[in-house]
């Protein structure tokens, strides 16, 4: 029951990432869905990023500073539109981040999309400690399990489409792990569906990275239990709800 509340919380915490955003962001001063270098390397200097979080430039920043992964690393080699949506890129120092990429036909191919999964999968390899993707904790219990690698024909084969009564299931999500200066971050390529016509159908395509478990799931929750504990953490609980509340 533990194990199933973690993967809940783990799951949720980075699969919310990539459908919120704030109320209240500006808009960047670049054109749309262009980096402004600049303005990148102005903030690299400063070792953060001063502006809107929900943009290219903030994205490209703290990909490179949090994961040392380039954003031309991460951009599809399928034609893209310039970004439209105002949540179609996020760049946070304390939490996820993420890109995302529309089809410029508006409809996503499958095997393009699988290209697209197979160069993040050798960009987060290439910025690993040891050249490899592994894992990690929320798959696997052990340190030593945790740290094995997880092949790219694992991931594809994870990801592949089932068939449930005859009828093809295909979630276009892909996930694993890989370890930087000594953190585990969770990785997690999906694809993004909208109806036309009352269907559903593929149109872009989204990378999402952020810290992933850092020890097996009994030994987080044991730790989370604790932390519960805290009255200070009850408190700050409490003033959450509140807000939440208004």
């Amino acid at each position: 029951m533990r194990k199933l509340f973690l993967t809940i919380i783990c799951v949720a915490s980075v699969a919310a990432i990539s459908a919120c955003g704030p109320k209240n962001g500006k808009k960047s001063a670049a054109k749309e869905g262009e980096i402004d270098l600049g303005k990148v390397a102005e903030n690299i200097v400063k070792d953060t990023f001063d502006g809107d979080k929900n943009t290219k430039d903030a994205a490209a920043f703290w990909f490179k500073k949090n994961y040392g992964i380039g954003i031309d690393e991460v951009t599809p080699d399928f034609a893209c539109e310039s970004a439209t949506g105002k949540y179609d890129f996020l760049g946070e120092q304390t939490s996820s981040s993420y890109v995302t990429f529309t089809a410029k036909d508006s409809t996503l191919n499958r095997d393009d999309y699988i290209a697209y999964v197979t160069k993040v999968y050798a960009a987060t390899a290439k910025a690993a400690d040891d050249g490899k993707n592994v894992y990690g904790f929320l798959a696997k219990g052990t340190p030593e399990e945790a740290a094995a690698e997880k092949t790219l024909e694992v991931v594809l084969d994870e990801g592949k489409p089932t068939k449930v009564f005859g009828i093809e299931i295909y979630m276009g999500t892909y996930t694993w792990n890989f370890i930087k200066d000594g953190v585990y971050y969770m990785v997690d390529v999906k694809q993004l569906e909208k109806k036309k016509n009352g269907d559903e159908y593929p149109y872009a395509a989204r990378t999402i990275i952020g810290k992933g478990l850092q020890k097996n799931m009994n030994e987080t929750m044991d730790e989370l239990e604790k932390a519960l504990d805290d009255p200070e953490v009850q408190k700050q609980l409490e003033k959450a709800a509140k807000e939440l509340s208004k």
